[in-house]
């Protein structure tokens, strides 16, 4: 995967988001799509391994991927380092 389609992906959820925030307030927004990446992400853990016992393992490796995610885009915003 090639990141200028990574982020041309991630682009198409965002607009997504601009356009339903006509609508809907942001942290309301902000919350659904969080928990639409988590039903996502389950649904793909389920299809690919979802076995019990890596589902601890599973979700460590998520949340750390949001974590390093959340704190690389706030970084871009403020013009700072993405460190944590």
């Amino acid at each position: 995967m090639q990141e200028d389609d990574f982020r041309e992906l991630a682009d198409e959820f965002i607009n997504l988001a601009n356009e339903l925030s006509e609508d809907w307030a942001t942290p309301f927004l902000s919350a659904a799509f969080m928990y639409a990446a988590a039903r996502y992400n389950a649904h793909f853990f389920a299809l690919n391994d979802g076995r019990e016992e890596r589902r601890a393992e599973a979700i460590e490796y998520y949340c750390d991927q949001y974590r390093k995610m959340l704190q690389e885009c706030m970084a871009e915003l403020s013009g700072g380092d993405a460190g944590g």
